[in-house]
């Protein structure tokens, strides 16, 4: 659900599926130029281009492959979790968050209908006081 504060901030309000939350990869973005080692002649030119092209291609095929087996992953195991969830009730993680400012809150509700309940009262305590009171507040880091 997505709500707006007197303050005109944009919230996201809604439950959180999976036990854990996905964790954004960080990438270096530092470039090496290896093609212009030894430029001085064509041989080592090449060495160098094909040194470049593969220190580059092989980092990015990598990370793709790493990113599409952990959402095919959490793919397979987001009914796994619900079922669990259901059949054992275990609690609703409730999750509130912005973007600018960066802020979220959490709070937990057992069974589908109060999780629902706890979600339009959040809504309504953003758009009445900018903020969730009732949650707590998980810390700024992302």
């Amino acid at each position: 659900m997505r709500v707006h504060g007197p303050d005109g901030r944009r919230w996201w309000v809604g439950r959180r599926w999976l036990p854990w939350r996905p964790r954004a990869r960080k990438i270096d973005r530092e470039f090496h130029d290896f093609a212009t080692v030894g430029a001085d002649e064509p041989i080592s030119f090449l060495i160098g281009l094909g040194l470049t092209v593969a220190l580059l291609l092989v980092p990015i095929v990598l990370v793709g492959v790493i990113l599409v087996a952990e959402w095919l992953i959490l793919l397979l195991l987001l009914p796994l979790a619900t079922l669990v969830r259901i059949a054992f009730g275990m609690p609703w993680t409730v999750v509130a968050r912005s973007r600018a400012p960066y802020a979220r809150y959490a709070g937990r509700a057992h069974g589908w209908g109060e999780s629902r309940a706890l979600i339009d009262s959040v809504a309504e305590e953003i758009a009445r006081d900018g903020a969730p009171r009732t949650m707590e507040r998980l810390s700024a880091a992302r």
